[in-house]
């Protein structure tokens, strides 16, 4: 039903069940919102402007079939992040209703990565990874699995194969010493908030103890780095994390290698939507051929 209405009308449904339901969070009890508008949302949780007497807030509203994120983990991670200053500051979690609602960062803008704000990138990545927030520790090859096995559809017989290169390079990389620290594992540009010099990761639903190049990768293919200005993150990087060049050894292939992973993360993670989501097999196509174009380096 909801394909089929227009941007402008989904968003002003939305809107209405927002403010349905911040009329029944004790969060808003004694400032009640007057003001309430839609934010980029991801592909799958809704997030909306809230305006009080009090402030403004970011109200994400997560779907019911996201019940698998541990949304206590979530709000750790995020906290810690919010202590380094590099994360808005979760104020209220409510799993009943599926909200978690944080402080609103003013003026920020989706990050648009140019060559001077390299440093600021790879210091907000370190300063991520010097994080000591317990949480389990991700292991590719189960992940990918995990994955394949929720897909929606059957896996055609060239996904099988390059379901089993992903899942053989995942057992090489474990085999490796690994670089353990908290990972968000989904940094895309709307992930990342810019304002007056300052970088904000937002959603930290993913966020676990992965090897550091899985955030390295993700940054490279999320924001379109070019050869030399991904260099030039991985050198700021190392710069930052003295010790990261010595556990991770040839870091341009560790990171190549990572990039092929999540590639492959987000290439299952598609086909875990139905055929009747919207832009999902072009998204599913579009990673699947990232990984053919990423073997073939």
């Amino acid at each position: 039903m909801a394909g089929q209405l227009s941007a402008a009308t989904t968003a002003a449904v939305g809107t209405r069940q927002i403010t349905a339901l911040c009329r029944q969070l004790e969060f808003f009890a004694e400032h009640p919102p007057f003001a309430i508008s839609p934010l980029a949302s991801g592909d799958v949780n809704l997030s909306y402007r809230v305006e009080t007497r009090r402030g403004h807030y970011v109200l994400r509203r997560y779907p019911a079939s996201s019940s698998r994120v541990y949304r206590q983990q979530e709000l750790r991670c995020q906290h810690a992040a919010a202590i380094a200053g590099i994360a808005p500051v979760p104020l209220c979690l409510n799993n009943h209703q599926r909200v978690l609602i944080s402080e609103y960062i003013t003026g920020g803008k989706p990050f648009f990565c140019t060559g001077n704000r390299i440093p600021l990138l790879a210091n907000t990545l370190a300063r991520l990874h010097k994080l000591p927030v317990p949480t389990p520790k991700l292991d590719p090859c189960t992940y990918l699995q995990r994955l394949a096995n929720s897909a929606c559809q059957p896996l055609t017989p060239a996904d099988t194969s390059l379901l089993s290169r992903l899942v053989n390079l995942a057992g090489q990389y474990q085999l490796l010493e690994q670089d353990w620290v908290l990972c968000h594992l989904d940094l895309h540009a709307g992930n990342m908030l810019y304002t007056n010099d300052k970088l904000w990761l937002l959603d930290f639903e993913y966020a676990q103890l992965a090897d550091s190049c899985f955030d390295l990768a993700a940054v490279s293919l999320y924001l379109t780095l070019d050869p030399l200005m991904e260099q030039a993150l991985l050198s700021a990087y190392t710069q930052q994390r003295k010790s990261v060049a010595a556990k991770n050894g040839d870091l341009n292939k560790r990171v190549l290698q990572a990039k092929i992973l999540f590639s492959g993360f987000c290439w299952l993670w598609y086909l875990s939507f139905p055929k009747s989501a919207p832009l999902s097999e072009l998204h599913a196509a579009q990673w699947r051929n990232q990984i053919n174009q990423l073997f073939a380096l």
